[in-house]
This record gives structure tokens, C-alpha cells and sequence, in this order.
């Protein structure tokens, strides 16, 4: 009889600003590196570099954030353009100090506090329902930021109910 607790999400990263200079700039990088072949034959060094930066930069500019919870561990994973998939953190649940909303008071504490760090994996949305994870390892104090759905939220809840702390009137809409 298996007894794991499982949940899976996937977020995706709001869109940078920059997207759209990005690929103008990739556009007149491709139409100078086309006039410049038909110049001189140092034109398809251009038109390598434009394929290059478009094929590596484009990656950046599509980002999004994969959590997948089984029993007592929260992988956050982040993956780009859909083509690759970095593990960016693994969590143990019984070693968190707390799991709160962002709109709570919970985490009044880390504005203006420099010693703890905050990393957000969430889409970056300013409506969106995130919450903070108080962790504490050897290289600092961390609040990682994530934007779970309803399941992930009752599952992490159900392995420490004391450390994960859910406003029923901020439950995640999902």
C-alpha cells in the first residue's frame, strides 16, 4: 500500500518587457546580417549570431516554474521555452519554518530586512495568490515565493499542518 502524498503544478511566468525589443533587435540583426552577405561574405557571421541570440535568448523570455510535492518534499523546478527544465530547489517540508500567504502578515518582517533573501518562482502577476516559504539552510535565511493551486495547498498541509498556515478567505482559485 503506497501512502505518498502527491500534488503537481505548473505556473507560468508572466512575459518580461523586453520581450518585444528582444525580438525587434533579433529581426534587425537578421536584416543586417542579410545585406551585409550580400556585401561581403562576413554577412553570415550576422545571420549566425541572429539565429544564435534568437534561439538562447528566446528561451529566457518563456519562463515557467513546475512544483511537484510527493510526501514530504517540494521540488520547484524551472522550465524554459519548454525545451529545458533546471531543479532550482527541493524544500523538506519538516524543515520549513512556515508556508503563509503573501497577503498576510506573516512576512510583514522581511521588508527592509537584508538578511533574508527572497526568491520568487511565482508568475510574477500582481494579482496573483502567492505565498511565502520561511526556510533556513546553511547559506541564509530564504523566503521562496510560489503560487500553488488549491490541491498542493491541502496536501502540504495535510504533511505539516502546523508549519502551513491557509486564510480560508485567500484560498488559491484554481
Amino acid at each position: 500500500m503506497n501512502n505518498d502524498i502527491y500534488a503537481e503544478w505548473l505556473v507560468k511566468r508572466k512575459k518580461s518587457p523586453l520581450t518585444v525589443p528582444f525580438y525587434i533587435g533579433i529581426v534587425l540583426l537578421f536584416l543586417i546580417g542579410f545585406y551585409v552577405s550580400v556585401i561581403s561574405p562576413f554577412g553570415f557571421v550576422a545571420l549566425l549570431a541572429a539565429a544564435a541570440a534568437a534561439y538562447f535568448g528566446s528561451a529566457r523570455l518563456h519562463v515557467e516554474y513546475e512544483y511537484v510535492f510527493v510526501t514530504n518534499e517540494l521540488a520547484i523546478d524551472r522550465i524554459l521555452s519548454q525545451r529545458t527544465r533546471k531543479r532550482m530547489k527541493k524544500l523538506d517540508i519538516q524543515k520549513i519554518e512556515k508556508m503563509a500567504s503573501m497577503k498576510s502578515h506573516e512576512f510583514d518582517y522581511i521588508k527592509g530586512n537584508n538578511q533574508v533573501k527572497v526568491v520568487d518562482f511565482s508568475s510574477g502577476k500582481a494579482d496573483a495568490n502567492t505565498y511565502g516559504i520561511a526556510y533556513s539552510d546553511e547559506n541564509g535565511k530564504f523566503v521562496y515565493v510560489i503560487e500553488p493551486n488549491d490541491n498542493l495547498l491541502k496536501c502540504m498541509k495535510s504533511a505539516a499542518p502546523r508549519k502551513v498556515i491557509i486564510e480560508q478567505n485567500i484560498t488559491a482559485k484554481n
